[in-house]
């Protein structure tokens, strides 16, 4: 069902870029029309490259702290998908991609997709910041050292 619905945004957007590029093209020209794109898609690759940086910071930072990095997975998805709408030709989807490039408004979109359920957090026993457990170690309990030495021997006389 979400499939449907993903096709249908796509081919809408699509639309809604022709027609603003036509639009734009109209104004000011093919040419600059065409510099406008590709100016926004260089700009917009560099900004990338450093809030990259700045969220995987963050994201190594939480799990030294013993903290679900939730918040700073969701803006590294919005990282990426803001990458591929900054390549993509179009002002429309340069400006979203602009948009969550600013840590601030990221910052918003990422707690609103998490508080609309569009991400569900996992839960693992023992995973929080006062825990002094590695979060990626096994949770099964450990077996108690009943002295006992277990193997395989052969006797030789």
């Amino acid at each position: 069902m979400w499939f449907r619905h993903f096709i249908l945004l796509f081919i809408a957007i699509a639309i809604a870029e022709v027609y603003v590029l036509i639009g734009v093209g109209g104004l000011i020209g093919t040419g600059p029309t065409i510099a406008l794109i590709i100016l926004t898609g260089v700009i917009g690759v560099n900004m990338l490259k450093g809030q990259g940086i700045s969220v995987f910071a963050r994201f190594q930072e939480k799990l030294a702290t013993g903290q679900a990095p939730a918040e700073e997975m969701v803006e590294g998805v919005l990282l990426v998908v803001s990458g591929a709408f900054l390549i993509t030709p179009g002002f429309l989807t340069d400006t979203l991609g602009f948009l969550w490039l600013i840590p601030q408004s990221r910052d918003w979109f990422a707690k609103k997709l998490i508080k609309l359920g569009w991400f569900k957090s996992v839960k693992t026993g023992g995973f929080n910041a006062q825990s002094s457990q590695n979060p990626f170690e096994s949770q099964q309990p450990k077996q108690q050292d009943d002295g006992v030495i277990e193997g395989e021997y052969e006797r030789k006389d």
